[in-house]
């Protein structure tokens, strides 16, 4: 995974990077050689749990499959060759361009959140509002690449993306290679680009609307417009008609401002025609996560998840995972700066968190 700084990790989610492994310092191949690199895939190869990978084990022991094993069950149309390893899967957070300010994202992922995020914290977590990764090293492992999956800022507004396709269907690679994106929904891409998508064996996109209900949506996912993303996810589903090969999953984002909206969100959804939805516990920024919930709040979730009358047995599941994760640990002492931060945010974007959460005036 390349961040929007340059730095290089296993996975986005991997916990503990080496602070020189940088495409500012050194070349990818180079990073993906390193000793560091070896021992983790030798480690894999025998079983052994890895502490940077704590997050994918966390939902596999709340009843989840994870996105380790989601991934290793799509190998894609290259078969490996494990004596010479040659990097198939790459992540690109090529810059954090975004048109939202999501309340649990960061400026290294959303250049709109780098003046709040700089006056609340005291500094940003990057030096520059906006940022741009060097590219230049993934259009040399095209060969190799059977999957690209494309990260923020907003993904479908940043053009250096869209001239990595090009290059890989001029050089009649684009049949090897699936695409995956992680998209606020905001953007319909232009017809020209709607082609370029037709050469690449599968696009998968995954949505976020993190609840159907507008006022919550808007409040978490600030500057979108409710009305706008639902439409727009209809008009990504319809694009398979056109013969794109697209498959549009639903990845809602859950904290503690729309976990209680979970499953009329999975089933709008799947209700619109999506493939899949997979709903998703926030870890970081730490005091947004359900877990931080006191308890009374969370034995009204857990009752409404208990009582709700299930379309589709997988929402049921998906709503028992989350209750299992939220239990799992009692991180109520972050409650104090959940509310001093939400309170920072809600003078800053003119947002109330009271009169946008009433239900949990009572339990609060």
């Amino acid at each position: 995974m390349v961040g929007t700084t340059g730095e290089v990790k296993p996975c986005c989610r991997f916990a503990g990077m080496q602070k020189e492994h940088d495409l500012n310092n050194i070349p990818i191949n180079d990073i993906f050689n390193s000793n560091f690199m070896k021992d983790l895939r030798n480690k894999s190869l025998s079983g052994e749990r890895i502490e940077g990978c704590k997050r994918c084990y966390e939902e596999q022991d709340s009843g989840k499959r994870s996105l380790r094993q989601r991934v290793n069950a799509n190998k894609g149309t290259r078969e490996y060759n494990l004596d010479d390893p040659k990097i198939t899967y790459l992540e690109l957070s090529i810059s954090n361009d975004c048109n939202l300010a999501c309340r649990m994202c960061s400026s290294r992922f959303s250049h709109r959140i780098y003046d709040e995020e700089k006056e609340y914290y005291g500094k940003a977590e990057i030096k520059h509002k906006k940022t741009r990764s060097n590219i230049d090293s993934a259009y040399d492992l095209l060969d190799s690449l059977n999957y690209i999956k494309f990260t923020g800022g907003e993904p479908l507004m940043i053009k250096e993306h869209w001239e990595l396709l090009q290059e890989a269907v001029d050089r009649d690679l684009a049949k090897n290679i699936t695409l995956n994106y992680s998209t606020n929904n905001t953007i319909l891409p232009k017809q020209k680009h709607q082609e370029l998508w037709k050469h690449f064996h599968k696009i998968e996109l995954c949505v976020s609307l993190d609840s159907i209900k507008k006022e919550e949506n808007e409040y978490q996912r600030h500057h979108t417009n409710h009305q706008q993303a639902l439409s727009n996810i209809k008009e990504f589903v319809k694009f398979y008609q056109k013969g794109v090969p697209i498959r549009v999953v639903g990845r809602p984002t859950i904290t503690i401002m729309n976990v209680m909206h979970v499953p009329e969100t999975i089933e709008w959804l799947l209700d619109a025609g999506l493939y899949s939805v997979n709903a998703t516990h926030l870890t970081f920024p730490a005091h947004q996560s359900i877990t931080v919930l006191p308890m009374a709040a969370k034995n009204k979730i857990k009752e409404k998840f208990e009582t709700y009358n299930y379309k589709l047995e997988d929402t049921k599941l998906q709503c028992q995972y989350l209750t299992n994760h939220m239990f799992s640990k009692d991180n109520s002492h972050l409650w104090p700066e959940f509310k001093k931060h939400t309170e920072f945010l809600d003078r800053s974007r003119n947002q109330d968190f009271k009169n946008t959460y009433p239900y949990y005036s009572q339990c609060l």
